[in-house]
């Protein structure tokens, strides 16, 4: 039997078949309950009595958190393994949404689902995952990253609309309880899935970061390497341009799609749209999104990683130009082109842009770098939504956001385009 065909073998296949449906599930969970406190933010401002911006700022806390945490959560994850760091972040989930259904003041809420729910978010979010999956999926992380980061779209489709009913039909503070008790559930059942195999990653990926014999095999799952690639550390990464171009690019993509993602719905009310009609629309993005974020792994897997991530900022301009068309043409020309292009372009970039970096960053540091990385996004998500609003407030016009949004994208674009290491992608 050749090295292929026991590479082949169904145990390695069903293996990578449960890490990337435990990715999946867990970063729908994750991403899904932490994007569902839109729904939540009137019914806590009125139970509280407080003010609206100081309830939704805790959502500003959970995203530092678990930016500043995400090279943390990606050393972790390749030192100790999966098995600490996932039960754990499902966990102090758990632990954070029970106590927030207590809360009678804002400040438990921010020590709940801010301080405890940033950590938990950065151990189940996509540094992790990416990880991981590049440990199976060596030579298709691209699409095998598309369908991991899907699942933020699907979470927000399933959770949101059933956080919306069961709040309606009960009240916030079941639903909180019920979020607790289903993550709580399934902690014990993360413990007894099979780590030691699942942390070791496919035996042809083993080969490859063993610098082994058998990484010139010729299986078309992991293409053979020229050399065994050096052993990145974050410090060595960090003097490399590659490192600051992926940080800069995921920052100002940050800024720009956060501030479209969070002021769109207000801009075209504010240009004589009905609000349902405005808010039908943005919900669209959610059905698209999974489309967009693996056609966009695949493409980088097909067309080469720089020129995918081009395009979708390509995509990205287009829906800052059906802004344009909804406020000075015609909304039913402009709604669609928005709706078609952020849909399909929204957290495009992630997968594509983690399989670029696993790629540069060869090695057991991958994922405390690629954590360094996500920091950017993070940080710019959280510049983006207040910067698009206080830009609008400062100059009085919602012109300020789509000038804001259109330099940033450009940004965000440029590195990719003027350093080399990541033009070869």
């Amino acid at each position: 039997m050749n090295a292929f065909s026991q590479h082949a073998a169904p145990r390695p296949a069903v293996l990578a078949a449960i890490v990337l449906a435990l990715c999946f599930i867990l970063n729908l969970l994750a991403a899904g309950m932490n994007l569902s406190f839109s729904v939540f933010l009137l019914p806590l401002t009125e139970a509280l009595s407080a003010e609206r911006g100081t309830v939704s700022s805790i959502v500003s806390v959970t995203m530092l958190v678990s930016g500043l945490l995400a090279p943390v959560t990606g050393t972790l994850l390749e030192r100790t393994g999966p098995q600490i760091l996932y039960p754990v972040g499902l966990a102090l989930f758990a632990a954070a949404y029970g106590l927030a259904s207590f809360a009678d003041s804002v400040y438990l809420l921010y020590g709940s689902l801010g301080l405890m729910g940033g950590v938990a978010l950065a151990c189940l979010g996509p540094v992790p995952h990416a990880a991981l999956v590049n440990r199976w999926f060596y030579s298709r992380v691209g699409i095998a990253m598309g369908v991991v980061y899907s699942a933020s779209g699907v979470g927000t489709l399933i959770i949101s609309p059933s956080a919306a009913i069961l709040i309606e039909e009960f009240d916030w503070r079941f639903t909180y309880r019920l979020f607790a008790l289903l993550l709580a559930v399934l902690v014990p059942v993360l413990l007894f899935l099979p780590w030691r195999a699942i942390r070791a990653g496919h035996p042809l990926f083993q080969d490859v970061s063993q610098g082994s014999s058998k990484a010139d095999d010729p299986s078309p799952a992991i293409p053979a390497e020229p050399r065994q690639p050096p052993q990145w550390t974050l410090p060595r990464a960090m003097r490399t341009a590659p490192f600051w171009g992926m940080t800069a690019g995921f920052f100002f993509a940050g800024c720009s799609s956060i501030a479209i993602l969070i002021h769109s719905v207000s801009f075209m009310i504010g240009t004589g749209i009905d609000p349902v009609y405005a808010a039908t629309a943005f919900g669209l993005l959610g059905f698209l999104s999974p489309v967009g974020v693996i056609g966009f792994g695949a493409l980088g897997d097909w067309m080469g990683r720089s020129r995918a991530v081009l395009l979708s900022y390509g995509l990205g301009a287009l829906a800052i130009f059906g802004l344009y068309l909804i406020k000075y043409h015609s909304a039913f020309v402009g709604i669609p082109l928005l709706v078609a292009s952020f849909g399909l372009s929204m957290g495009a970039r992630g997968p594509t842009v983690s399989s670029m970096a696993s790629r540069i960053f060869t090695g057991p540091g991958f994922g405390g770098i690629y954590g360094a990385i996500s920091m950017g996004g993070a940080f710019g998500a959280g510049t983006g939504a207040w910067l698009g609003g206080l830009l609008q407030d400062i100059f009085d016009t919602s012109d300020a956001l789509l000038i804001f949004s259109s330099v940033t994208i450009v940004l965000s674009a440029a590195p990719f385009i003027l350093i080399r290491d990541l033009r070869a992608q």
